[in-house]
């Protein structure tokens, strides 16, 4: 069981004072949307869930399987879609509402229309969010899913050079209709594992990335995410950084089953302190992710059932 103390307790009072000085976002990972969207129970669940605990941005999953149920692209039949969006900005004070895909078609060719459809700023989305692991050698390397599905067909070689490459052509796709967007669309992409070459050049195109660090416990997540952070540091980057947790049972979930969000962030940036101080003081940090809704619901279920 995890026990907050007084020393714990002011810690956090100084925690939320540092996150508020730095625009301190809470971001929530939504998976399974399909199922959720056009579902007045299951979209209240969600969004009160997320106001509940003070996340300020949601990142949706699965919208090519939306796309194919609702013709994103389409103004006849998107207005599920807009209209879940606007709940969640103007019913739930959702500050952003992001869109996740691992290709810039994919945003070029269906989120971008859907956007320009839509005459309302609180029904468009405000992310684009790349996830595309480059540097992962099983996605990247031949007969892999990035290598069979994007590489081969544009003559890129399978290899982590040549998946690097394409990403961030991707990016530079992505930034290019962010800038001639009429409405302000940021552009983040998450970040795995990394050199400092291939950070300064992602940092380029993006307004935020998000740093893996799936530990098992705050401690852990920040060992992990140490060198990620580091390269940012001696880049001197402005990017914005939010540190993305995966709340699955294998890693913080079973954690959060005793313990508060509050209590893991501040977990988190007291273990930070301890290991680089020049790192609260150099970031552009912007909070923390969680990876993903379904999980993390059950975590925090658990953890106010047993209080």
């Amino acid at each position: 069981m995890y026990f907050v103390t007084k020393k714990q307790l002011f810690f956090c009072g100084f925690l939320l004072l540092f996150l508020k000085s730095y625009g301190f976002q809470r971001t929530l990972y939504v998976d399974n949307f399909n199922n959720i969207l056009g579902s007045p129970s299951k979209e209240d669940k969600l969004l009160f869930f997320a106001k509940k605990n003070n996340f300020n941005t949601l990142i949706l999953y699965q919208l090519n399987k939306v796309d194919k149920r609702l013709s994103l692209s389409d103004p006849r039949k998107n207005n599920t879609l807009a209209e879940f969006i606007s709940k969640a900005k103007v019913k739930f004070s959702m500050k952003q509402i992001g869109a996740s895909g691992e290709a810039a078609s994919f945003f070029t060719d269906i989120i971008d229309v859907y956007n320009k459809t839509r005459n309302k700023p609180e029904e468009k989305f405000d992310i684009y969010n790349l996830e595309y692991e480059y540097w992962s050698k099983k996605a990247s390397g031949i007969d892999g899913y990035y290598c069979v599905n994007y590489l081969e067909e544009n003559n890129i070689t399978c290899d982590r050079k040549g998946s690097f490459n394409y990403f961030i052509s991707n990016l530079k796709i992505l930034k290019s209709i962010s800038k001639e967007s009429k409405h302000k669309v940021k552009i983040e992409a998450y970040v795995g594992y990394f050199t400092k070459n291939e950070i300064s050049e992602i940092t380029k195109y993006c307004d935020r990335v998000l740093i893996h660090a799936y530990g098992k416990t705050p401690k852990i997540s920040f060992s992990i995410a140490k060198n990620s952070l580091n390269h940012l540091y001696e880049l001197n980057s402005k990017v914005k950084a939010s540190i993305l947790l995966s709340t699955r049972m294998d890693q913080l979930g079973y954690w959060l089953k005793f313990a508060s969000i509050g209590s893991c962030e501040t977990a988190f940036i007291k273990e930070m302190n301890i290991k680089n101080i020049n790192l609260k003081k150099k970031l552009n940090f912007d909070g923390f992710s969680y990876h993903t809704y379904s999980f993390l619901e059950k975590s925090i279920s658990y953890f106010s059932y047993s209080k």
